[in-house]
């Protein structure tokens, strides 16, 4: 009997303490912050004004009538108020996080179309001025970057300026093969005004022609971008199918050598010959397999100078497009 009297009594005194604190949740369950830092915890309820009292009690203290407190430990942090002769109870636990740390450098993008952004501190959550909220991020335009990281309440910002410079791009892969007959094996590069180049023939220009098989190297020198070197392997062959082009004529009406036009070794479904003058003008176009040039343009005698010939072809048979280039003297 005295038994069940004291188990009488102890689930009344829960029922009398469950009547009298009512747990409040105007506190987060957590509270995260970076080590160094102090926390400020406020409880803000209707009518907090009229309580008749305010108890926080903190692993290192406890504090009446306020309804903020400002700590460094951490731990459960509990707050027991009355008001209206009711009792409420809410806590939080204050955890303190590393403080996450990134060191993001201006960037100078060369001969690139992105750049990737990398926000470091796994695990944390990121967001970035773009929107973006993963840690990698891809730029592809000049301007300034920032990220916000967030290690669970505890926050780091930095920024970074990205800057877009064209760079310089080789014309040619790792390894290019020509004709023998072509009489133009280009290799070039396209580079900004100011950039130093120098191939390994000794030329300064942008682009060479390769005269015989091996390796080509082109040196190139940027204010912002630094020194660059490409490479190539030139490999000429016998194609099949070679045409013949002469690299003069002279339509001057003695039946000699008086017209240009290649000499064919095979069978097209496709041709096209077109001659330009040294300022990029069609003096001459024709897809006629045996077509000629008599070094006239609309009837009026060419000028002696040089030219630039461009003959398409497909052969019959296959569908691979050959295009060749090369000059042709005019001479009277």
């Amino acid at each position: 009997m005295k038994t069940y009297r004291h188990i009488f009594f102890f689930f009344l005194g829960l029922v009398y303490f469950n009547t009298q604190a009512q747990k409040l949740n105007f506190l987060p369950d957590t509270t995260g912050a970076c080590r160094g830092d102090s926390v400020l915890i406020e409880l803000k309820i209707p009518n907090l004004e009229k309580a008749t009292s305010v108890q926080w009690t903190t692993p290192s203290y406890i504090i009446y009538n306020t309804n903020k407190i400002k700590t460094i430990t951490s731990g459960k942090h509990i707050v027991k108020l009355t008001l209206n002769k009711q009792t409420y109870v809410d806590s939080t636990f204050i955890r303190f996080y590393p403080r996450p740390f990134i060191n993001l450098r201006d960037t100078i993008v060369c001969g690139m179309g992105y750049v990737m952004l990398d926000a470091k501190n796994p695990g944390s959550k990121y967001l970035w001025n773009t929107d973006e909220t993963y840690q990698r991020i891809k730029a592809e335009s000049s301007g300034k970057y920032w990220v916000k990281i967030n290690n669970r309440g505890c926050t780091y910002t930095d920024t970074v300026k990205v800057t877009f410079q064209p760079g310089v791009v080789p014309g040619f892969s790792s390894e290019v093969q020509y004709c023998l007959t072509d009489e133009i094996k280009s290799l070039s590069v396209k580079a900004p005004l100011g950039t130093k180049i120098l191939w390994n023939t000794g030329s300064t220009n942008a682009s060479i022609n390769a005269v015989k098989e091996g390796i080509y190297w082109v040196k190139t020198e940027q204010k912002n971008c630094g020194v660059r070197i490409d490479s190539v392997r030139v490999k000429l062959k016998a194609c099949d199918c070679e045409i013949m082009v002469p690299n003069s004529f002279t339509p001057n009406d003695d039946e000699r050598n008086d017209y240009f036009f290649p000499v064919l070794q095979c069978d097209y479904s496709y041709f096209n010959l077109s001659v330009f003058d040294r300022w990029g003008n069609v003096v001459f176009y024709s897809n006629a397999i045996n077509a000629k040039w008599d070094g006239r343009f609309k009837g009026n005698l060419c000028p002696d100078d040089i030219y630039v010939y461009k003959i398409e072809t497909i052969e019959k048979g296959t569908d691979k497009k050959q295009v060749r280039n090369g000059h042709i003297s005019l001479f009277r």
